[in-house]
């Protein structure tokens, strides 16, 4: 005990002794400043910053053209706009990296406990200002379920080349997707789901654009006309989508296509030559009114789990394959 009492107070073990007090003074400092977070899905330490001043004004610009009539966006005031509703920011840098404005009440169908007039104060309308364009770290965006009464989808979006999520499904936009769309190459998730009353007004001229997203695992066009596309040029397009998960194509008019003069019809393709969206989980080609035999490509989609052919005229006869993918997909139709 001696000896130990005797070190204590010996030059090394006093230095060592204040180091540790340094140390320790220099951590309760600096603490509170600090915090660890996960940014995009991977740890980072850095310093919790507030919204970046540019971004803000463009946020209060967006908001201006904005009809609110529940005041959802009541909380876009003061300084930090990382703290506003449906606002998330990167905690490493400060920018805005998510905008969130989905309608809290979404249209749930027949549900009987729906509230429709909730849902019809609490839809967003308006104009989408282009003032978005200055959230140059914007990777996510979602407007869906809201009322923009047939406005066009804003060539803009083309623009946003940091979105890896874009749903502007059920949101009343109408128009030609435009092809600027192919600019979004980052995407993984893109939803233009249309509600019945706005059917067959949004469309697509052309899917050469689609080509160009190939990191995309989720693509939703139901009730997009592609009646002037061209089945072949759909498959096409979607044939050059390796990382696709979940397709729905439903209501999309793609029953034929007449190629002038000849007048040729083009129906569902019994065959490609190869597929490159194997890894699809989910399919949805109901409702378009296909008159054709069954594609024999399908039996080559061995990852799906759901597939749905209602509404269409498949005539047989039909192949033995068919028993075996019935049996290999929990939900067919």
């Amino acid at each position: 005990m001696d000896t130990l009492y005797s070190n204590l107070f010996n030059p090394p073990y006093i230095s060592h002794f204040l180091l540790l007090l340094v140390l320790a003074s220099s951590y309760l400092h600096t603490s509170s400043h600090f915090c660890f977070c996960l940014v995009d899905g991977v740890p980072s330490t850095g310093t919790v910053r507030s919204c970046i001043e540019e971004e803000r004004s463009a946020l209060l610009s967006f908001k201006q053209d904005l009809k609110d009539p529940s005041g959802r966006l009541s909380s876009w005031a003061g300084r930090d706009c990382c703290q506003w509703q449906g606002i998330s920011c990167n905690n490493r840098n400060g920018h805005v990296a998510k905008l969130n404005l989905r309608n809290p009440y979404p249209y749930v169908g027949h549900d009987e406990e729906w509230d429709e007039l909730a849902y019809n104060q609490s839809c967003l309308g308006g104009k989408i200002n282009p003032s978005l364009l200055s959230l140059k770290y914007l990777n996510y965006l979602d407007l869906s379920y809201n009322d923009f009464d047939g406005i066009h989808i804003p060539k803009f979006f083309g623009e946003l080349k940091s979105l890896r999520y874009l749903n502007i499904s059920h949101a009343s936009f109408s128009g030609e997707i435009p092809p600027s769309f192919g600019n979004l190459s980052k995407l993984n998730y893109l939803d233009f789901d249309i509600s019945s009353d706005y059917a067959t007004t949004m469309h697509s001229k052309s899917l050469n654009w689609l080509s160009h997203l190939s990191s995309l695992k989720y693509l939703n066009l139901n009730r997009v006309n592609l009646s002037n596309t061209g089945v072949p040029n759909v498959m096409h397009h979607l044939n050059m989508l390796p990382s696709l998960l979940e397709l729905h194509l439903s209501y999309c008019f793609l029953e034929s296509f007449q190629l002038s003069p000849q007048k040729i019809n083009f129906t569902f393709p019994l065959s490609l030559q190869k597929i490159n969206f194997t890894s699809l989980s989910v399919l949805d080609l109901s409702s378009n009114y296909f008159n054709t035999s069954f594609p024999s490509w399908l039996f080559n989609l061995t990852s799906l789990r759901k597939l749905d052919l209602s509404g269409n005229y498949l005539g047989g006869p039909f192949p033995d394959e068919l028993a075996s993918l019935k049996s290999g997909i929990p939900r067919f139709s």
